[in-house]
């Protein structure tokens, strides 16, 4: 049997209070990771991608974060979801699973008090599911091109 690494991830708050839901493809079809992000009930889809996915791998699985909002004196807000080890034993295949984003919530240099604690957190339980997505498009090349100007 393969073993198949999935690369797309969608999931879903289980908490009503804090809804919040993710599509994170690990390359897209222009081989690059995008995460689409939708946090609150009927809140806008915020887009990320390429160097605006940040990917930590760690013992525990690979943390994937993104800045929500930044300020250059008052500090920044980031979203981050655990997307644990998966394989798949078919193309086809999927898996559902169990995990959590957090909202970090960081002080700046400006922040008021300036001591204490800089970073806290809202813990967020999310449901997934893990899947394999062939890419149909294939990027042109000069060689592509040129052969499809001598047609």
């Amino acid at each position: 049997m393969p073993n198949i690494q999935p690369n797309r991830f969608v999931l879903h708050s289980t908490d009503a209070k804090n809804k919040s839901d993710v599509v994170y493809e690990t390359s897209g079809f222009l081989g690059q990771p995008f995460l689409n992000l939708t946090l609150g009930p009927g809140g806008p889809i915020r887009h990320f991608s390429g160097s605006q996915i940040r990917r930590l791998d760690t013992e525990i699985g690979t943390l994937v974060t993104v800045t929500t909002q930044m300020s250059i004196d008052t500090g920044s807000t980031s979203y981050s979801v655990l997307i644990p080890a998966i394989t798949l034993t078919a193309a086809s295949d999927q898996r559902s699973f169990t995990t959590d984003s957090v909202i970090t919530s960081h002080t700046g240099p400006n922040s008021v008090p300036s001591t204490g604690v800089h970073e806290t957190y809202q813990f967020i339980p999310m449901k997934g599911q893990a899947t394999f997505v062939v890419s149909l498009l294939e990027p042109v090349t000069t060689g592509t091109v040129a052969q499809a100007g001598n047609a």
